[in-house]
């Protein structure tokens, strides 16, 4: 079967040096018939010719792109590839509206390759695209000396920050400032890391840019979705600004994050208030009661007292609460109570019941609270008064757990554990033995709480029993 007809075979590189030393030496000859003039006039022109004609062999047929150094493209030529650069840099800068620029450095050389490697149009923006780092003017929120957010302008970056002053609930003549150190920095970022101002916001606000979002559906408490997305009731309070926890609707969008905000705002203000001083309780034996049993022979009166804070909250969070001057205004008369010794209730778990772990009276009870459980009871104490053990065990917790702030958990042993929370401070450590009475912290007003108290829990096998059942 005869062969395809390819067309004429080219010549090879060794052919055709011979057929241009051929040309060479006829051209020789025939100038050697010109005059010394017309000869010089014709070896620039040959010379010109033979450079443009090794240029256009050796340069090649295409042309490369390449960014810092690196062939990222084949272009037909080099007013192809910069006209591809600049309609995506138009593009980019319609898209964002702002003026856009190209971070790498980028070059253009002769290439020779096959016709097949050459980018149409549409290949190669695509292929710049990926390559390119396209950066716009930026004013950058800085955070202790890192980057957090960037935004397109400063007044976007200072209206954020006077925003995130607002969300928060203030008293009073609070001071308002940021914990952290915030500088506005402008200088050129990535395109991708420019936000506009309500996602800065909540990128600030919430420490992710990937928030998690729930629906609330028919019959949801907030207790119920924090317990079923793992979430404290007070991260989900804070994530969602002006949310009311009693008034949730079907169909609201709740934000949810874990994270803790970028910017932490500082509230401190100084306040005097009169306040009630509990009374002590003295405990008295008697033979004549059941164990258990309790008959108060003189009822305990609280003192007063006119107490002068310092009040410091961070993000609507009390954190710390510093007295800087008090005043007794009159003094509390203790009360004094018989405590039967007849028998033991094994039924309560143990040898003995729990002593009051302060000084006080309850102001709240066990049982169901504004729509949720209130696992333990609220004794009513002042700020800076003393929490001591209600029985002798071992330290399982000492520490801070989100709402409760500053938390004690004590192991009585035979599942038998007790809880001691809101601490303006903590007086003991994980690991720890304690006995019955001994001081453990005191009174305070951390976490989610309204003012200083004692909030108390007894649990059995893990879960929450009344405390009165076991206080005398």
């Amino acid at each position: 079967m005869p062969s395809k007809d390819k067309g004429p075979r080219r010549p090879s590189w060794p052919e055709r040096l011979i057929i241009v030393f051929a040309y060479l030496a006829i051209i020789q000859q025939w100038l050697s018939r010109l005059s010394v003039a017309k000869r010089i006039v014709l070896g620039v022109v040959l010379y010109y010719v033979l450079a443009l004609s090794a240029f256009a062999a050796f340069s090649g047929n295409a042309c490369a792109v390449t960014v810092n150094g690196n062939v990222v493209a084949i272009a037909a030529d080099e007013g192809t590839a910069r006209e591809a650069l600049s309609g995506l840099i138009r593009l980019k800068s319609d898209q964002s509206g702002w003026s856009v620029a190209v971070s790498e450095k980028i070059s253009y050389r002769g290439i020779k390759v096959k016709q097949e490697d050459i980018l149409d149009c549409d290949s190669l923006a695509e292929r710049l695209d990926n390559a390119l780092t396209f950066t716009q003017n930026s004013t950058a929120i800085v955070v202790n000396g890192e980057t957090k957010v960037c935004v397109a302008q400063k007044k976007d970056a200072e209206e954020l920050l006077a925003w995130l002053k607002s969300v928060f609930p203030t008293e009073t003549g609070e001071q308002l400032e940021f914990k952290e150190r915030i500088e506005l920095v402008e200088a050129p970022a990535d395109l991708q890391s420019v936000l506009d101002l309500e996602t800065a916001k909540n990128v600030v606000l919430l420490g992710a840019r990937k928030i998690q979002q729930y629906t609330v559906k028919d019959g949801d408490t907030l207790w119920d979705i924090a317990r079923s997305v793992k979430i404290d009731m007070d991260q989900i309070e804070f994530t969602n600004p002006g949310l009311d926890p009693e008034r949730l609707s079907i169909g609201q969008v709740l934000n949810l994050s874990k994270e803790h905000p970028l910017i932490t705002v500082l509230a401190t203000r100084e306040v005097t208030l009169e306040e009630d001083t509990p009374y002590d309780v003295e405990v008295r034996t008697d033979d004549n009661l059941l164990y258990g049993e309790k008959m108060i022979i003189r009822r305990g009166v609280p003192g007063k007292r006119l107490v002068t804070y310092r009040i410091i909250r961070e993000n609507g969070f009390e954190t710390e609460r510093e007295v800087l001057d008090q005043k007794i205004l009159s003094e509390s008369t203790p009360e004094v109570v018989a405590r039967g010794s007849l028998n033991l209730l094994a039924s309560r778990g143990g040898n003995g019941r729990l002593n009051w772990p302060c000084a006080g009276g309850i102001v709240s009870y066990f049982g169901m609270r504004s729509g949720r459980m209130h696992e333990g009871i609220d004794i009513g104490a002042g700020y800076g008064y003393k929490v001591v053990a209600s029985a002798g065990g071992t330290i399982i917790g000492a520490g801070w757990s989100g709402g409760y702030g500053n938390i004690i958990e004590i192991s009585h042993g035979g599942g038998l554990v007790t809880k001691y929370a809101h601490l303006s401070s903590i007086n003991v450590k994980r690991g720890q033995t304690v006995e019955r009475g001994q001081l453990i912290g005191y009174v305070g007003s951390t976490g989610r709480s309204t003012g200083p108290h004692l909030h108390f829990e007894v649990l059995i096998n893990g879960e929450p029993r009344n405390p009165v059942n076991y206080l005398p």
